[in-house]
């Protein structure tokens, strides 16, 4: 019988030991995802911060003066400059010119433009 007794006192030692195990694995578990989670924040936060400075680069010196919603609107007026842009410029790319230039790739040539790659 103190075999048997012996031989359950192992086994539960030995679950105690895993449960202990499991223990300090799931506390290093908790801290490494601890650590990612901040250092995810932390790379978000140098992005935000870099495209805001090159926001207020870009708006110039009154930047710091624009509340949020004349900087919104200011970005909403952009992409849709943007966007009136690409429908005529994909325009006048389809109209030619009877030595069939595009009037887009002639605007670009006597005006002196530089192409750059998606203007191509």
């Amino acid at each position: 019988m103190t075999v048997q007794n012996d031989e359950l006192k192992k086994l539960k030692d030995r679950m105690d030991r895993i449960d202990e195990k499991q223990k300090q694995l799931s506390a290093q578990k908790r801290a490494i995802r601890s650590r990612f989670a901040q250092k995810e924040r932390k790379a978000r936060t140098k992005r935000l911060i870099e495209k805001g400075a090159l926001l207020e680069k870009f708006i110039g010196p009154d930047a710091a003066n624009q509340s949020l919603d004349q900087t919104q609107a200011f970005l909403q007026k952009l992409g849709k400059d943007n966007h009136n842009y690409q429908v005529l410029k994909a325009f006048t790319q389809s109209v030619k010119y009877k030595d069939n230039t595009s009037v887009f790739s002639r605007f670009l040539e006597t005006y002196g433009g530089q192409q750059s790659s998606d203007d191509k």
